[in-house]
């Protein structure tokens, strides 16, 4: 990539995010979340998962999964990257009804936030040429009819959707636990669901806006109550490849808002731990790079949880007494490992 054209991409960017309507926090939202989350610091664990249910062969492996993590008593809630069924897989309410059920029997709170399999990418014949829209909405309304989490134990939730401004997106949500601040952001795979026609290309762009919000609203609490650190919970992987990164080099649906996280990244100055999944394989690093610095951004680190015929999970373990904040270890469930033969 040209110096001129990143230039042109970062300014198209900036441009975006300074027209963006509401970019920053509603005050008296902000209040109430200030009021509600403060840190608290203490060890805990939590675990991660995403990229399940994939085919016949990933719901057979998925009760060892489960059972895995419902034994693990010190795991505190479940976050979920979303694609809760494989790409080729028919978006029915039959599927949805079968996620929700399976998700209800963690024993602790599981948190989700939506994949691209189970709404962008529904339109697609082999998947039931779904209305991708109206299975986003029929999304919502079974996964998020409330401010509870999912599993038999529940966890309350701040919502995105409690400014009025933006009452659709109750899929991005907020808690805390220990000195972390936790949320959700709906960013997902096929392009952030750009490029496909004007109409869902205008739905990015309004979850786009709703995402910049979100991310301000976000580190403003995290900042103005002190937090340790932050948690970001999202679908997409935007273009980490193993190879470090600037933003502009990332998918061109996922760039404005990762400019926006890039600049609260860097004002926040503590650690950030973004988990996603998307592209199935197990990832610990520190991927991107500054744009105008070209150096590594130290205190943003990212998870990719395994996924598809991986099904395995992410134990995270935070410790505010020590400089590294984030523990990783991937967890084996020895049921699920590939059959081989001997060479």
């Amino acid at each position: 990539m040209t110096k001129l054209s990143l230039v042109n991409l970062l300014h198209a960017s900036l441009c975006l995010f300074a027209q963006s309507p509401a970019a920053g926090p509603d005050p008296q939202l902000l209040q109430t979340l200030l009021n509600r989350h403060r840190p608290s610091p203490q060890r805990f664990e939590f675990a991660a998962i995403g990229d399940q249910h994939y085919g016949a062969t990933g719901i057979a492996k998925w009760p060892a999964l489960q059972a895995s993590i419902n034994r693990s008593a010190a795991t505190q809630f479940v976050v979920h990257t979303g694609d809760i069924k494989s790409g080729s897989t028919v978006c029915d309410d039959a599927m949805f009804a079968n996620r929700l059920r399976d998700f209800n029997n963690f024993e602790m709170p599981m948190i989700l936030t939506p994949g691209d399999n189970e709404w962008t990418d529904c339109h697609r014949e082999n998947n039931g040429s779904y209305d991708s829209l109206e299975r986003l909405r029929y999304l919502r309304s079974v996964f998020y009819p409330n401010n509870q989490s999912l599993g038999r134990r529940k966890l309350t939730l701040s919502q995105q959707s409690e400014d009025r401004r933006y009452s659709t997106y109750v899929e991005n949500a907020m808690w805390s636990q220990g000195n972390i601040l936790f949320a959700t952001v709906h960013l997902v795979g096929s392009n952030d669901n750009l490029g496909r026609n004007a109409v869902n290309d205008a739905e990015w762009a309004e979850r786009t806006a709703a995402n910049f919000n979100w991310l301000k609203t976000i580190f403003s609490v995290a900042r103005d109550n002190e937090f340790g650190g932050v948690v970001l919970v999202m679908q997409v992987n935007p273009g980490f490849s193993g190879q470090r990164v600037r933003v502009a080099q990332l998918l061109a649906g996922l760039r404005d808002s990762f400019f926006v996280l890039e600049d609260e990244v860097i004002t926040f100055g503590r650690p950030v731990l973004v988990i996603h999944g998307d592209s199935h394989e197990f990832h610990f690093d520190k991927p991107l790079l500054g744009t105008r610095s070209g150096l590594p951004i130290d205190n943003l680190t990212r998870v990719e949880v395994p996924g598809s015929a991986d099904v395995h999970w992410v134990r995270i373990f935070v410790d505010p007494g020590k400089t590294q904040l984030f523990g990783i270890e991937h967890v084996d469930v020895v049921e699920n490992y590939f059959p081989q033969t001997r060479p």
